[in-house]
């Protein structure tokens, strides 16, 4: 009979034929007991592709046995016998169903280590944690069931289990991942503050162990406590000189510490010790960015040939290259992630902007088209569109952003804007005023889309389209105060129509007071209203709030019609400064002077 902790169903797939032979001993005293259910479906989580590495090599098996035994019933021994024989076939879900299934029914610690080391190898957590768990209940003396159980725990996110299973771990002389459960912890200060006396006892408890001392140091280190944390991790160092795990930290202790000088000069002696240590190589690479480029490039150019199938290094090289100008080298490294899938996205965005350097308009947009959502998303969008605008391919960019907002619904709205602020740009008004028309028509009376044909109507000359389109928003939300300063401010150009202005104005601004804007308008339409003290008064304070070409264009204005020409010389002097490509001071000290002369040349007559 089966040991209920019987190594025997832990072993390699290639022992599955051994295990069957054995097995069948016990058919002479089973077959009575009734035909075999059938085996149970999954565990109910998608089970991801099997690695390639074979199944025997995920785990160790565990150093004792119990030689304790008891009857293991038929339908059970049916459903093992399949399970092996799935994993001979490399059929890895079924061996993990079967055993997982059974690992409850039969509670047989050699089964439940079976079904957690099957469902760690497949990646499949659910089912890892389950029956992790059931195993070191099942077998509480075993270290490697405590370690299994330290790990699926604090995966899930239970850290509070996974440091009791930790603790019995080493309790029971074994290990346990403590550095992985402090970065765990780490990544919230809550949870840093919360764990730092468990880790802190422990390792008063283990003063030897490298791995209790470098997780506290990590939770240290979380804590700010940087003097403490490098103390512990260069004790490490001279108690166990081959962990790189404490070099490693030193030096990101370091660099908090603001030191690092010492931390690179730290990582260039370990790499030249250790030239195959990857992480020591990435870590040295990526603080010479900041101090060395042409270094760090080294470095990552030997990580690319260590690893020559890692995106990340091959996308940290090529980013390197192509930011340093050397677009020959960096583009097959693109076209690499292309090749392997990895970071395509990034690979296609920089091929399009290399294209673009190339000026091949065509090979550009084609590489910005196939970048999917994320970080490099909009760019590309916002490239591609710009390409094809100043190529005037206006049926191509209506196009792309139809099956953009095809693909995206609940993003319809900013691809409108985005091709109207697009077409806009290029001197399309009235193709822009048609979109926003088509997009209000299928979106409904959006905000953002309303404001902005009111605004497009403004520029085309169409007063009254601006002014309903923002009537039409105030309707719905009559404290906006955009909305109220920008109809005002419009309002102030016809002087029937300055009472209305500052009645806007004056409530958008006991609204929002302090806005430098609408403090602006104010001042504005005060002086259109003919009280140049006030106006002087609420421009005085725009411009200290908001420097702006604008608002010192006004103040000066007012300042000169004051007859105090020389402070409003200074005013403009300084918006020019502020903005040297201003058209708006230019323009009224030419017409403020124009009307000057005009009044002197009427004065002599």
């Amino acid at each position: 009979m089966p040991s209920a902790t019987q190594p025997r169903l832990s072993g390699p797939p290639h022992q599955s034929l051994l295990l069957a032979a054995s097995l069948s001993l016990l058919l002479g005293a089973c077959v009575q007991q009734g035909p075999t259910p059938p085996a149970p479906s999954a565990e109910p989580e998608p089970t991801p592709d099997v690695q390639e590495k074979p199944l025997a090599k995920t785990e160790k098996q565990p150093a004792t046995e119990k030689t304790q035994t008891r009857p293991f019933p038929i339908d059970a021994f049916y459903t093992l016998l399949v399970a092996e024989v799935a994993g001979n076939r490399e059929q890895y879900d079924v061996a993990l169903a079967n055993y997982f299934y059974q690992a409850e029914r039969t509670r047989d610690a050699g089964v439940a280590a079976r079904a957690t080391r099957i469902a760690r190898f497949l990646n499949a957590r659910r089912a890892a944690l389950r029956a992790s768990k059931l195993w070191a209940e099942l077998e509480p003396e075993n270290p490697e069931a405590q370690l299994s159980a330290t790990a699926e725990l604090t995966l899930s996110g239970d850290l509070e289990s996974a440091l009791v299973h930790a603790e019995k771990a080493l309790d029971l002389g074994g290990d346990a991942p403590l550095q992985s459960l402090a970065a765990t912890a780490v990544s919230e200060p809550e949870l840093t503050q919360h764990f730092l006396p468990d880790f802190e006892r422990l390792t008063q408890k283990y003063p030897e162990n490298p791995e209790v001392s470098l997780a506290y140091a990590m939770m240290l280190r979380a804590n700010e406590q940087y003097p403490e944390a490098l103390a512990i991790t260069r004790r490490v160092q001279e108690q166990h000189p081959g962990m790189l795990d404490a070099p490693l930290l030193e030096s990101h202790i370091l660099v908090d510490l603001d030191r690092r000088k010492e931390a690179i000069a730290l990582l260039e002696k370990l790499v030249s010790v250790y030239p195959q240590e990857s992480r020591l190589r990435l870590q040295y690479a990526r603080l010479l960015i900041r101090d060395d480029l042409k270094l760090a490039q080294q470095q990552f150019a030997e990580l690319v040939k260590q690893r020559p199938r890692d995106g990340n290094m091959i996308l940290s090289l090529a980013m390197i290259r192509f930011e340093t100008k050397q677009i020959d080298e960096a583009k097959p490294l693109f076209e690499r992630l292309l090749v392997l899938g990895e970071h395509e996205s990034a690979a296609h965005f920089y091929l399009g902007e290399i294209a673009e350097i190339e000026q091949d308009v065509n090979a550009a947009v084609a590489h910005y088209r196939k970048v999917e959502p994320g970080s490099d998303y909009v760019p590309a969008i916002t490239r591609g569109t710009e390409l094809l605008a100043e190529n005037g391919s206006t049926e191509e960019n209506r196009s792309w952003f139809a099956d953009l907002r095809k693909r995206h619904p609940d993003q319809a709205e900013n691809f409108y804007l985005m091709e109207t602020n697009l077409l806009r740009k290029h001197g399309q008004n009235q193709e822009a005023l048609t979109l926003l028309d088509q997009a209000i028509a299928s979106l409904g009376d959006s905000g953002r889309l309303v404001y902005t044909q009111a605004l497009l109507n403004d520029q085309m000359g169409n007063t009254a389209a601006f002014e309903s389109g923002m009537r039409k928003l105030l309707d719905r939300d009559p404290d906006n105060a955009t909305i109220l300063n920008a109809l005002g401010y419009k309002l102030i150009e016809d002087n029937s129509r300055l009472e209305e202005a500052q009645q806007l104005i004056g409530k958008a601004l006991q609204l929002r007071p302090d806005d430098p804007a609408i403090i602006d308008s104010m001042g504005w339409v005060q002086y259109r209203l003919g009280n140049h003290g006030e106006a002087v008064k609420y421009l005085q304070k725009a411009l200290e709030e908001l420097p702006d070409h604008e608002i010192a264009a006004h103040l000066g204005e007012v300042l000169w019609m004051q007859g105090n020409r020389e402070r409003a010389m200074q005013v403009w002097q300084r918006g020019l400064k502020l903005n040297p490509q201003s058209k708006i001071i230019p323009a009224a000290m030419k017409r403020l002077q124009s009307n000057e002369s005009l009044e002197q040349h009427a004065s002599d007559s």
